[in-house]
């Protein structure tokens, strides 16, 4: 499994950096439409080594996993 960064975007328009782990890029890209986001980018290269960052230091940068934001944050979802 490799980790990435996406930028993602709600219902609203509003923007969010999103941690997950997948197979490859489009199946990461694939998981986060599945739970009602537009996946704008990869950002992965601006978090490198990210397999190196903890999830504290995600969140210092105000990186969210999949199931945070599905759960923890007011982001409008299809």
């Amino acid at each position: 499994m490799q980790s990435y960064v996406a930028l993602v975007a709600d219902m609203t328009g509003r923007y969010a950096h999103v941690y997950g782990t997948a197979i490859d890029w489009p199946s990461f890209a694939d998981q986060l439409e599945g739970v009602g986001c537009e996946v704008i980018e990869n950002q992965t290269e601006d978090y490198e080594p990210i397999d190196e960052l903890t999830l504290d230091d995600l969140h210092e940068y105000d990186v969210v996993t999949v199931q945070e934001l599905t759960t923890h944050t007011d982001a409008v979802l299809a």
